[in-house]
């Protein structure tokens, strides 16, 4: 049981790491997984996060000041 959790951990690890190595170009099959991890890791409040960079995003914004993306 304990080598699982262990298990477990090393493979939350690394997907946090494959996350924050990979960010500005994941793989697509993997867009939904990033798109996610982006929107619940902002802030409950007014910011609002680029799902392609990551960066900061002005509110009322089109596109991303830092990449270019255009947002929804």
């Amino acid at each position: 049981m304990e080598d699982e959790k262990k298990l477990e951990t090393l493979y939350m690890e690394l997907g946090k790491a494959y996350y924050e190595g990979r960010f500005e170009d994941p793989l697509p099959e993997l867009l939904p997984y990033f798109d996610a991890i982006t929107k619940l890791r902002a802030p409950q409040d007014d910011n609002v996060f680029c799902p392609n960079c990551g960066s900061k995003i002005k509110p009322g914004a089109t596109f991303c000041g830092n990449c270019g993306y255009h947002l929804k």
